[in-house]
């Protein structure tokens, strides 16, 4: 009878812990997975999403990845994980699904590894703070190279614990695959590599050596095609990460400060914006203070983790105390490895030390309540139940506070933080199609902050979004530029209205119909139909000597002036032109304006873009506009203005060419304009 009550005794228990993590496990699964059309997709996931787009549709195979922020090309792997998702779907929201998936079985795989390593309370607290874990979630909801890190953290962990602690000599090649595949994921799992070398020194006498020679060589080797790749690029990364060891270093605490954010969950007006989070704070209780104390936990875990092996060292570390030595230095090592860096240590770097901090905590109430054993049975529930409750009460503020934050950016208008949601994105790609193919399959143009996706976030949204239509589109930087087409269009205004879109709606009124507003209704998308090939431009004036026309193909024909010719006032102008051929070459042109006295002196000069050559159309009409300013001692008189082009960042002008084509000088000369006294 006895055994009997023990057997279900247990059944009870195993019950109970499989009800709990199941409880745990959707809690995860709800704030990564819910509204994900609502999360932010800005510049870095449009240049990977295009990435993985052109692998998966175009069998692009690529064996290096975008550029970084240092600058660096980085390595391929995160391309071809994404590139998973993408052969299925067109949709960045399965994409974002597909990172959502990875990091809620990271939230079990932390349950498994902690309940291998220490015992069902540290594996069910680990994972629970784990799941609810504000910048674990939010890491959770979006594209981004570092956000696949934890997964992978995971198994070097467990293949490190196999490999080094037990001895097996199978894990030695394992983990030195994973190590591989962290660093080529991002670079900021570099910080991996000194702790393999850690793990491996601290447990020397448990490795056979010779597989870890041989695991080291096959781990390198994966980074072959990156280096032969470099190799015919004249070994551009080779020459750059040799003038970044050469810059100083910088030493500060932005390294452990980081850990602690991603730790604690705090600085999350990162999100709303600072602008935003008084409004945010008033919304929402304060129980921030109960962050701070997860993030006591983990240093009172990590220290007593090292204590622990301290005292074990001269007999041999038990599994235990190996465990959380390997915890908290795989918490530890990421905030000491950037401590002294060139290059920063932004907090997403971290996502290293995903889930080891919970880990710890996990541990740390295991732990406690096993030495409550030794007590009565009194002051070990208590104990327990302090513990227990502690950890319920920082994991229902966390969650409480992760979905607060996720609702406030997704329904308030946080410019300054959290980006404009996917949702809206979509649904004004489909709006713009649709109003496209009302007009026999228009082209879409894109008035936007920027124009080119290699460098601006809307026009590297909108190639990502529209990768899968047939509607021809391109963008135009409409704080600069205004582009009328000679053929039909649509225009998708993306910006705050400029004086571009303004002469716009003079043109062709807004589709008030079509409007879609943004959070709060602060901003909008809005659409124009375009259809007058021969637009009539209000007050602009003909060239007394024009048209002129430039070698590549730009052919200025008038001008519009505003503003008070008067000193000390500051004038508009803006040049009217026409591309007569389109451009194959990539190249940058500028406009110089310079504003010139009777006798030829420069008084003000304004230069700036036209738009991206590559976007130029035969027929297009173009609005480029500048500000000048008159000097306030200008005396009266007639005035003229030179205008010419230039290619940047070369800085090489362009030939002016009269009918017959040849170079009659660089620049246009406009007279008169005349500035009279105020």
């Amino acid at each position: 009878m006895p055994s009997i009550s023990r057997a279900m005794k247990r059944l009870s228990t195993s019950t109970l812990e499989l009800i709990l993590l199941t409880i745990v496990v959707l809690v995860a699964a709800w704030l990564r997975f819910n509204s994900l059309d609502q999360a932010q997709f800005q510049w870095d996931q449009a240049e990977i999403s295009k990435w993985a787009l052109n692998m998966a549709r175009q069998r692009e195979i690529t064996w290096i990845g975008p550029i970084s922020s240092t600058k660096l090309d980085t390595f391929p792997v995160a391309i071809w994980l994404y590139a998973i998702p993408y052969a299925i779907s067109y949709s960045p929201v399965r994409a974002t699904g597909f990172v959502s998936a990875l990091n809620l079985a990271a939230v079990v795989g932390c349950y498994f590894l902690a309940r291998r390593w220490f015992s069902r309370e540290a594996a069910l607290t680990a994972a629970l703070l784990y799941a609810v874990a504000p910048w674990a979630v939010i890491y959770s909801r979006v594209v981004w190279h570092t956000v696949l890190l934890p997964p992978f953290g995971l198994l070097h962990a467990l293949t490190g614990w196999l490999a080094f602690a037990r001895g097996r000599r199978w894990a030695l090649p394992a983990h030195g695959l994973s190590l591989a595949m962290l660093v080529q994921i991002h670079f900021s799992a570099l910080a991996f590599v000194p702790l393999t070398a850690l793990w491996a020194l601290t447990f020397y006498k448990r490795i056979d050596w010779r597989v870890a020679l041989v695991s080291a060589l096959l781990a390198a080797s994966t980074f072959t095609p990156y280096f032969i790749t470099d190799a015919q690029r004249d070994w551009r990364n080779a020459r750059l990460f040799t003038e970044i060891m050469q810059r100083p270093s910088q030493t500060s605490a932005d390294a452990a400060r980081s850990t602690w954010i991603v730790t604690t969950g705090s600085n999350l007006q990162w999100l709303t914006g600072p602008d935003r989070y008084p409004d945010y704070l008033g919304m929402t209780p304060n129980i921030r203070w109960l962050f701070g104390v997860e993030g006591g936990l983990a240093f009172i875990g990590g220290l007593l983790a090292l204590g622990q092996a301290i005292r074990q060292a001269r007999t041999g570390l038990s599994d235990e105390a190996a465990a959380s030595l390997m915890t908290v230095t795989w918490l530890a090592m990421p905030a000491l490895f950037l401590t002294r860096n060139k290059t920063g240590a932004a907090p997403h770097y971290f996502t290293t030390t995903f889930p080891a901090q919970f880990i710890l905590v996990g541990w740390l109430i295991g732990r406690l309540a096993s030495l409550a054993r030794r007590w009565s049975r009194r002051t070990m529930r208590a104990i327990q139940g302090l513990l227990i409750a502690l950890a319920v009460a920082i994991a229902a503020a966390q969650a409480y506070e992760t979905s607060a934050v996720l609702q406030f950016v997704t329904t308030h208008d946080t410019r300054w933080g959290y980006g404009t949601p996917i949702a809206y994105e979509i649904q004004a790609v489909q709006t713009a199609t649709r109003l496209s193919q009302q007009m026999g399959e228009a082209e879409v143009i894109l008035l936007s902050e920027g124009d080119d996706p290699r460098m601006f976030e809307m026009p590297a949204v909108a190639d990502v979004l529209m990768y899968k239509s047939d509607t021809p589109h391109r963008s135009v930087d409409i704080r600069r530029a205004l582009v009328l087409p000679s053929g039909p269009a649509i225009h998708w205004s993306t910006y705050d209205m400029t004086p571009g879109e303004t002469l716009l709606a003079t043109l062709t009124p807004e589709l008030a119909e079509a409007r879609i507003p943004l959070r709060e209704g602060a901003r909008s998308f809005r659409f124009y139909r375009w259809s007058d090939s021969e637009p009539e431009i209000p007050n602009m004036q003909l060239l007394p000597g024009g048209p002129y026309t430039w070698a590549n193909g730009a052919r200025l024909v008038g001008y519009r002036l505003t503003g008070n010719l008067h000193p000390g006032e500051t004038i508009h102008w803006t040049l009217v032109w026409k591309v007569t051929r389109p451009l194959t070459e990539n190249v940058q042109y500028h406009w110089f304006n310079h504003l010139l006295d009777e006798q030829g002196r420069m008084l003000g000069q304004h230069d700036g873009p036209s738009f991206l050559s590559a976007y130029w159309r035969t027929g297009d009409t173009v609005l480029n506009w500048f500000d000048l300013h008159i000097p306030a001692d200008a005396p009266p008189g007639d005035y003229g203005m030179r205008v010419g082009m230039y290619t940047y960042p070369a800085l090489e002008n362009i030939p002016l060419l009269d009918a017959r084509g040849i170079s009659v000088g660089e620049g246009a000369e406009i007279t008169p304009i005349k500035l009279t006294a105020p």
